[in-house]
């Protein structure tokens, strides 16, 4: 049976849904679609009626699409109420040493999970970082070893109880099973750091519709997150103010024309104003001068809330996420924020949307989860294998990277459960 996983990323602004076929080399992309999001105010669900219409509408295109049914997704939720924990847990295997199997590292992650922590927060994700055996320390599950003792450090992600309880209720009301879930800013990690990014440290700018995470990563961990009150709308928000027209309108042009060029364009007339004082012209230079404004108090406000990481000139920081499709903003990045900064968009074919990152990225995360606790079942199959080779010639291919009292899911009640 093939590893086809489903991958639902709910945004503010917009759904993504993405299936995906994972080999041993590559993760081939079956089927992306991105839609608008409605329901969703700054990553809390508000009306779930209208957002489960949303999402069974882009399932049923996907099941349309592949000729087939799904059955679950792997969910990706806002990182706005997460919060981050180290653990270190052990357990003995026996006085003369016995192999170690996933349900050794599944024991060692559950223990991991029982810790103080506030009534209203649940567990996300268990992310072992490095395991110590018998033979040393490692960060590749030590499987197959002879042990007697096996301890691993974890990250332990938790979020509200009041915003995951929603987000898996209304995937479940479409009548879709949750597969595996984690927060946004780990997803995107999954896709845009390696190994090395982790261990030495990076930044990660993840802009959204109005709110941008921030995360920091060093030494494997996942070691701050914060959330700004900033993104794509700012830029939307100040052309429309000062063009005097319609936020639809306004991103239209930033979709169209945007850059932060402001040498770019020059004096092309791209809309004229009409108002009883007169009527007001404005080119793609202007427009340029608005972003580049929105962008330099975007980032002094982003900068603010790093101020807490030392040496923050030392790491390279990715800008992700829809809200930063913007031509160079990396470079007024890199001027406020006083360290290097890059626009990080995928290299999937067919699914290059700075946007997709976490949704891509959750595919990873899969692949790594897959290769400690064991397969997971798959999201769907494929009807025959001529139809497999049909849809694998639409959509793409990229090789995978060498380092690698309310209902509660299924998920969250087997994996975190006290047994």
């Amino acid at each position: 049976m093939k590893d086809i996983y489903a991958v639902l990323d709910i945004g503010s602004a917009t759904l993504k849904f993405l299936v995906a076929e994972i080999s041993s080399i590559n993760v081939n992309i079956l089927f992306v679609k991105t839609v608008a999001s409605h329901g969703v105010k700054k990553g809390i669900i508000e009306d779930d009626r209208i957002l489960a219409k949303d999402i069974k509408k882009l399932i049923e295109e996907a099941e349309q699409f592949l000729e087939t049914k799904i059955t679950s997704v792997a969910l990706t939720i806002p990182t706005i109420k997460a919060k981050l924990y180290q653990s270190d847990s052990s357990i003995s295997l026996s006085e003369n040493g016995s192999k170690i199997t996933s349900d050794d590292i599944v024991r060692v992650l559950k223990l991991s999970s029982k810790f103080k922590r506030s009534k209203d927060e649940e567990v996300v994700s268990i992310i072992p970082v490095r395991y110590h055996s018998d033979k040393g320390a490692t960060t590749e599950a030590p499987l197959g070893e002879m042990s007697r003792n096996l301890i691993v450090d974890s990250l332990i992600i938790t979020t509200s109880k009041e915003l995951l309880y929603p987000y898996i209720s209304v995937v479940e009301k479409c009548g879709i099973e949750v597969l595996d879930i984690t927060i946004n800013a780990y997803a995107c990690a999954n896709e845009a750091f390696d190994a090395v990014y982790l261990q030495e440290g990076a930044l990660l700018i993840d802009m959204g519709y109005k709110t941008t995470t921030v995360s920091f990563y060093k030494n494997g961990y996942l070691q701050y997150l914060t959330v700004v009150q900033v993104g794509g709308y700012d830029f939307t928000r100040k052309v429309a103010q000062n063009m005097q027209i319609s936020m639809n309108q306004a991103e239209a042009y930033k979709v169209k024309y945007g850059s932060l060029d402001v040498t770019k364009g020059q004096n092309d007339i791209i809309h004229t104003t009409y108002s009883k004082d007169g009527n007001r012209d404005y080119t793609q230079q202007d427009l340029a001068d608005l972003l580049n404004e929105t962008a330099y108090e975007v980032m002094n406000k982003i900068k603010e809330k790093i101020s807490v990481i030392e040496d923050i000139n030392k790491y390279e920081a990715l800008i992700v996420g829809g809200g930063g499709e913007l031509e160079m903003l990396d470079d007024i990045a890199s001027k406020v924020l006083d360290c290097s900064v890059r626009l990080y968009r995928p290299d999937t074919i067919g699914a290059r949307d700075m946007s997709l990152v976490g949704a891509i990225g959750m595919v990873y995360y899969l692949m790594e989860r897959k290769n400690i606790i064991g397969a997971y079942k798959p999201s769907l199959v494929l009807p025959d294998i001529s139809n497999t080779m049909a849809i694998r010639f639409k959509g793409l291919t990229k090789s995978a990277p060498k380092n690698q009292g309310k209902k509660v899911s299924k998920l969250l009640d087997s994996f975190f459960s006290e047994d």
